[in-house]
């Protein structure tokens, strides 16, 4: 039986005042005309995606992406439907590859996507290539000590473009060419780090909500990062002498394949150029390693240096880029892949 998820930012609901409580007409004056949010652009509200051949489904409320698991009697594989980012997701390839890129194509033409990426075996790394699909990574010790590639097929020429592929080899060059910097093992006075709770989650989404116009997965979401937090997300915040959460980032664990991704990386433009991120990420790596992970990556955007300087100091290696690979601030932006051994 396959098993779905939606993920999803519930629209909430208006305020009301009680009906025993008449505010002061002074202070209804003050309530803003109306909300500061407007529509995304994307698609969301309600969204009709087809899951398998003769699988449609119609969601409501903000979907983001939903998870599937494809069985047929000559192969099967775990798919996410990727509205948000107009992509297909896959792992967990067993079977016949030619029925699986066939498969794949029909379910992404229907969806109007133009993306597929997949994670794969080196054994299965042949065949995908042979239909098209192009390597843009590998992840060493990703299922459970062996390598996985990163294939992706590419439908339409707009997203397979490489109009920024300079500037950001340039960028990626000056970032390697520096001198690498002693990470900071100190905090400064009178911060504090710790995991996130679920007493932190509105804080967290107001930093989020400061740091990224748009995102891939739905941050803005109480539920979905309470759910995630409980499941296999942890999320590490720290806060300053005031208090206040100025940095933040998560490691997102697959306890199956012992890997997990360094991820949602934010910090106040304020904070920045203090080490802050750098403390967080070796926190996450030493919460990851008591959990037997092996394996750490993380995906940072191909044109801001700060983040691929951060993942340089603290060791990791550049193992490839993903073309316009999801939507971040606005748009379609290129991916670097950075990869550390745990083990």
């Amino acid at each position: 039986m396959s098993h779905d998820r939606l993920h999803y930012r519930p629209v909430p609901a208006t305020p009301r005042a009680a009906l025993a409580l008449v505010s002061p007409p002074d202070a209804m004056t003050r309530l803003p005309a109306h909300s500061a949010k407007v529509p995304t652009g994307k698609a969301l509200g309600i969204v009709r995606l087809v899951l398998d051949d003769n699988v449609t489904v119609d969601a409501y409320g903000s979907i983001y992406s939903v998870d599937h698991t494809i069985h047929e009697p000559d192969f099967r594989f775990k798919l996410t439907v990727d509205h948000y980012n107009r992509r297909l997701k896959v792992t967990e390839i067993d079977g016949n590859p030619n029925l699986v890129c066939a498969k794949l194509e029909r379910l992404a033409v229907a969806n109007a996507f133009d993306k597929i990426t997949l994670k794969v075996e080196r054994e299965q790394l042949g065949p995908f290539l042979a239909h098209g699909y192009k390597l843009e990574g590998l992840i060493p010790k990703f299922f459970l000590g062996q390598d996985a590639y990163l294939v992706s097929r590419f439908l339409s020429s707009e997203r397979f473009s490489f109009q920024r592929f300079t500037e950001e080899s340039e960028l990626l060059r000056q970032v390697a060419s520096r001198p690498q910097r002693k990470t900071a093992n100190t905090l400064p006075n009178g911060y504090t780090l710790s995991i996130a709770t679920q007493s932190d989650i509105s804080e967290l989404i107001a930093l989020y909500e400061n740091t990224f116009k748009t995102y891939p997965t739905p941050l803005s979401s109480p539920d979905y990062i309470l759910a995630t937090m409980k499941s296999h997300v942890r999320y590490a915040v720290l806060r300053n002498e005031k208090g206040q959460v100025v940095s933040a980032a998560s490691a997102e664990i697959d306890f199956k394949n012992k890997n997990a991704e360094m991820t949602d990386c934010a910090t106040l433009p304020s904070e920045r150029g203090k080490g802050l991120m750098v403390l967080l990420l070796s926190h996450l790596e030493s919460v990851v390693q008591s959990l037997e992970i092996s394996c750490a990556f993380s995906m940072a955007r191909a044109l801001e240096p700060g983040m691929n300087r951060v993942f340089l100091n603290l060791g990791y290696e550049h193992h490839g880029r993903l073309i316009n690979n999801c939507d971040i601030s606005g748009d379609f932006e290129d991916i670097n892949l950075w990869v550390k051994s745990l083990s």
